[in-house]
């Protein structure tokens, strides 16, 4: 019980008032996210003080302040720990992290609902928004079975959020079988092969090599993390991750982009990277790419080496990595342009065999001019 009401009561009189807020957005042209947003308040502090009454109605505005941010929120409430919210925390054995960073979870919902109201992707933007919020919720308090996702959706055809790929509530405290870092040196020997063949060969066509890639990722995954082999959900959302965090299909094919919401519950570690990763990783990579597409290859590997630089900086800053993931990551990038047949800056040619051919040069060219002078001299 919670107060005068059990707790299915509890939840799903309080998922009303989220219905009506966004249906209200969806269906209301000239109405706006604050406006509906003081509705759904008002909305949700009736129904907590319905369900604590009598001696327990002092306690209605911060139970409502703390529900508040697993309902939508417009995108940007944000949790402040207080010590009224520890107590309450406390009695509902909960953890603070199944309220903190919730406006993530909404927020491409929230981009997307303010760009076009009638955007067809809104269907499943709604339902992972709400997924990832009942995820937090079940992954951070002792009330996981009797929690479930509102499947309402009046951004849907039929008012009902399409089929999503979820993890059940034991399973998402169960981790990958094989770790980040074990995964990274795998996917580090298929990405140096990846980039051997564009420093090493002007030709390389992005299609055919990055389907190589993903054939030696198979290979190696499959062979060392029993997820991997077995989920094929799992298995794309792996890839998506280790390919947007590696170097070398953003340096040398396309830009590239990912949302950790998209990914399994369990996959998100292996990108542990804010939005501005991938924006600052692209401004890495365009001169590299840029270069390459040209085939003026002049500057190649110094402008691989310096983004090199510029994305290991980005790294560090944007990615909360292990240390000893973020060293598998970023180690092998440094002997790529060496590894890959000698290359250097000049085109492809050989550093030693461009020294020892200016060298040879100059010794004949001083030995010519000794023989000049020893003649003048007799």
């Amino acid at each position: 019980m919670v107060g005068d009401c059990n707790v299915t009561l509890f939840i799903t009189s309080g998922q009303q008032c989220q219905r009506q807020m966004v249906t209200n957005l969806q269906t209301t042209p000239n109405t706006n996210c604050s406006y509906q947003y003081e509705i759904e308040k008002t909305c949700l502090k009736n129904h907590v003080a319905n369900c604590l009454s009598n001696a327990l109605a002092s306690y209605v505005k911060p139970v409502t302040s703390l529900l508040l941010h697993q309902l939508y929120h417009c995108g940007d409430l944000k949790y402040k720990p207080s010590v009224m919210n520890a107590f309450f925390l406390n009695l509902i054995k909960c953890k603070q992290q199944a309220f903190m960073d919730t406006e993530f979870c909404w927020r491409y919902f929230r981009d997307r609902l303010n760009a076009n109201r009638s955007d067809p992707l809104l269907c499943r933007e709604y339902a992972v928004a709400k997924e990832c919020v009942t995820e937090k919720a079940k992954a951070n308090c002792q009330i996981c079975d009797m929690l479930s996702r509102d499947t309402y959706n009046p951004f849907c055809p039929n008012n009902t959020d399409p089929e999503l790929l979820v993890n059940g509530c034991q399973d998402l405290k169960k981790p990958l079988s094989c770790t980040a870092d074990t995964i990274y040196k795998r996917a580090m020997e298929c990405e140096k092969k990846f980039l051997a063949s564009f420093l090493g060969d002007r030709k390389s066509n992005c299609g055919t090599t990055y389907t190589a890639l993903a054939e030696c990722l198979d290979k190696q995954l499959s062979a060392t993390c029993q997820d991997y082999a077995n989920d094929q959900r799992l298995k794309d959302d792996i890839q998506k991750a280790v390919t947007a965090v590696l170097r070398g299909r953003r340096f040398f094919c396309e830009p590239l982009s990912l949302r950790a919401i998209d990914l399994d519950f369990k996959v998100r570690p292996l990108f542990p990277c804010s939005a501005e990763f991938l924006t600052e990783m692209e401004k890495c990579a365009v001169p590299v790419r840029e270069e390459y597409r040209s085939q003026n290859i002049t500057e190649l590997c110094g402008n691989f080496q310096e983004a090199v630089k510029c994305s290991n900086v980005a790294q560090q800053t944007y990615c909360k990595f292990d240390d000893d993931v973020g060293r598998i990551i970023q180690y092998p990038y440094s002997l790529s342009c060496e590894d890959a047949g000698g290359e250097n800056q000049n085109g492809g040619t050989n550093v030693n065999s461009s020294a020892t051919s200016v060298s040879s040069g100059l010794c004949l060219t001083m030995f010519a001019l000794i023989l000049q002078l020893l003649q003048e001299i007799h």
